[in-house]
């Protein structure tokens, strides 16, 4: 799933001053003639020498003059060893206390599994890889930013879920909806195509959630599968990467069929009935607001029409042999009216799941940067 990015950081830098000593011993000139020749004072080439002072554009100009050596390599010596000196900074700024208890709220080993996160325990480079993969630029911008985009989450739920590993998450979520392309997203179109995906339930899941991740991007939806993470309890997202670009996630949190199919259409409503300023949690759980409400019911039509469904639940015994023969006249996986029945607590929850399918998002498919639920 994740991509490991590679580049030239090295941990000295040569100051120009060491340059210009090696020139003037390699070629045999004392410093108070090249200062003379240069047109500086020897206190300020020896401050330059010493390291003690860089220089201006001006002063490259005449070192090129004089040494013959363009005044772009002395520019670049600079601007190299200015770099340096920032780096090594800011990584001495990591390696305290206080940025290694900032480290241990993220899930770190999950981003490890992922490949996000390089496999080591040192909390300054574990600190430098989570500032890049969430695209800040320290700690307390982070915290700065979260209290402010934390606003914008809408949850279904009240459980106690760690505010980092949401972060993740949704940035997981966002790096994959990312990969996709899609059409400018269509309110009409992507209402549109609902039922079509519906009778997808039918299906396998390696023939169906190809066509499901086309489908709905031609409407402007990326359809992105992201696993939990530790201390999650979300089982799908809505939000929005631009005014024209929606994302629904999905986390296959409960594995099951009917868990999938209703959070599919669960955060579709989301995407349809709701704005575009908020980013839409799925945590099932107490605690559902009126816009969960209304996703909720949403889903439940889309997926078993109450019309339909009021008559089949006026029996008193819902056997293997009936759902089935309910499902198959209403097009839909017998597996998502066990889930509806456990839900609305016509059979118990340990009843009939082996007419359930399972679902799981694989190693494999996430090094492949390609999700099959």
């Amino acid at each position: 799933m994740g991509q490991t990015i590679n580049t030239y950081s090295p941990h000295y830098a040569i100051h120009p001053g060491e340059y210009l000593a090696e020139i003037l011993e390699s070629r045999e000139i004392k410093k108070r003639e090249f200062a003379e020749r240069v047109g500086l004072s020897v206190k300020a080439v020896s401050q330059i020498i010493n390291g003690k002072a860089l220089y201006s554009p001006d002063v490259a100009l005449m070192l090129e003059k004089t040494l013959d050596v363009s005044a772009e390599i002395w520019m670049n010596l600079a601007d190299t060893y200015q770099l340096f000196l920032a780096k090594e900074k800011e990584r001495k700024s990591l390696e305290t206390e206080q940025t290694s208890a900032w480290v241990r709220r993220f899930p770190t080993a999950d981003l490890k599994r992922l490949g996000y996160l390089p496999k080591t325990n040192k909390p300054e480079v574990l600190a430098d890889g989570l500032l890049r993969f969430l695209t800040v630029s320290s700690p307390d911008v982070w915290d700065d930013y979260m209290e402010k985009r934390a606003v914008s989450y809408r949850k279904s739920a009240t459980f106690s879920e760690s505010r980092e590993a949401t972060a993740v998450w949704l940035r997981l979520a966002e790096q994959e909806a990312g990969k996709i392309e899609t059409r400018e997203f269509n309110r009409t179109s992507f209402r549109k195509i609902l039922p079509a995906l519906r009778e997808l339930t039918t299906r396998k899941p390696d023939e169906f959630y190809p066509e499901m991740v086309d489908v709905s991007r031609s409407a402007g939806v990326a359809l992105v599968l992201v696993p939990e993470l530790k201390e999650t309890h979300i089982s799908g997202a809505a939000c929005w990467l631009s005014q024209h670009k929606a994302v629904i996630a999905i986390s296959l949190r409960y594995k099951t069929n009917d868990h999938f199919w209703f959070t599919f259409f669960h955060e579709a409503a989301h995407l349809l009935l709701h704005g575009k300023k908020n980013i839409y949690l799925d945590m099932k759980g107490d605690g559902v607001s009126k816009e969960e409400q209304e996703a909720n019911n949403f889903a439940g039509e889309m997926l078993i029409p109450e019309k339909e469904y009021s008559v089949f639940i006026q029996r008193e015994n819902f056997h293997p042999e009936a759902i089935q023969t309910f499902a198959g006249s209403i097009r839909i996986h017998p597996g998502i009216v066990v889930g509806r029945l456990q839900h609305d607590g016509k059979i118990e929850f340990r009843w009939h799941n082996a007419l359930k399918e399972r679902y799981t998002i694989t190693d494999e498919h996430q090094e492949n940067d390609h999700h099959t639920p």
